[in-house]
C-alpha cells in the first residue's frame, strides 16, 4: 500500500480525521500494523519489518540495519512520534 492510500484508509474507517495529525514513517508502508486507539493518533509499525525493509532497501546486514533502525525510532518527533512494535 501506498502512502496516499494508507491516509486515505484510515479516514474511510474513521480511524483519523481530516484535521488530525499523523507521521507516517517513509518507505515502511509494508510494516505498517495500524494506529493506536487513543489519542494523540500514532501510527503503529511492525519493528521486525522494518528492520527487515531496512536490510533489503538499504543493503545493509542485519547489524548495520538494526542500528540504524534503533537510532532512527528514537528520534523525537514530539506526541505524535510513530510506535514500533516488536512481535513475540
Amino acid at each position: 500500500m501506498q502512502r496516499n492510500e494508507i491516509i486515505d484508509e484510515l479516514i474511510t474507517r474513521k480511524l483519523f480525521l481530516e484535521d488530525d495529525v499523523i507521521i507516517l514513517a517513509d518507505g515502511f508502508e509494508d510494516a505498517m500494523l495500524g494506529v493506536t486507539a487513543r489519542k494523540p493518533t500514532c501510527a503503529i509499525y511492525d519493528f521486525w519489518k522494518c528492520l527487515d525493509i531496512t536490510i533489503k532497501d538499504e543493503d545493509m546486514n542485519f547489524d548495520e540495519a538494526l542500528e540504524w533502525l534503533e537510532e532512527f525510532i528514537e528520534e523525537d518527533m514530539g506526541e505524535h512520534s510513530p510506535i514500533y512494535l516488536k512481535n513475540i
